[in-house]
């Protein structure tokens, strides 16, 4: 999900507000407030027109206070629902986790192999996209058998392709050419 800047100004305040220490808890709150509020049952509801603004923001501080939500996060909910920005939660906790993830000195990775990896294979390729980006990785893993071997890594809007796939088709253009 691409973010806006309307959330990502609104993650930008969330964090600012968060206690130190307490800025991952917020974003987990927050993912699972967004996956609530992206249910089809619940979206479609939240966003009917027949509802009104003030029955709008006391759904979502139920809907928060039902979840068992920290305070913050609670008020968090009525004033996104305040401001009519309930459908760009999702693209809030995104953008949330991505200013959390740089304040930690961290980047996520998404790494698709052929074949499910072993621990080890992953602690490898982790190891060297850390030694690329000078970060911490956190991987995503993705299987996609049509590499045929080998992997390819998403790190910061670059593609490291290691897959037999792409040095098959290497090898193919250089022998036709």
């Amino acid at each position: 999900m691409k973010g806006s800047r309307v959330a990502k100004r609104y993650a930008r305040a969330l964090l600012e507000l968060a206690d130190k220490g307490l800025e991952e808890k917020w974003g987990i709150e927050l993912e699972r407030l967004a996956a609530m509020a992206d249910s089809p049952e619940l979206a479609e509801r939240l966003s009917s027109p027949e509802l009104s603004e003030p029955l709008r923001q006391e759904a979502m501080a139920k809907i928060a206070e039902r979840m068992d939500l920290s305070f913050p996060l609670r008020s968090f909910a009525v004033v996104v629902a305040r401001h009519g920005r309930i459908r760009e939660l999702g693209a809030m906790a995104e953008a949330y986790r991505d200013l959390v993830d740089e304040m930690l000195g961290r980047e996520r990775a998404t790494l698709t192999f052929a074949i499910q990896p072993s621990d080890d294979e992953i602690k490898r390729v982790v190891a060297g996209l850390e030694a690329i980006a000078g970060k911490k990785i956190i991987p995503t893993v993705k299987i996609d058998a049509a590499l045929i071997g080998g992997v390819t890594a998403e790190l910061g809007g670059k593609i490291y392709d290691g897959s037999l796939a792409s040095r098959l088709d290497e090898a193919r253009r250089r022998l036709a050419g």
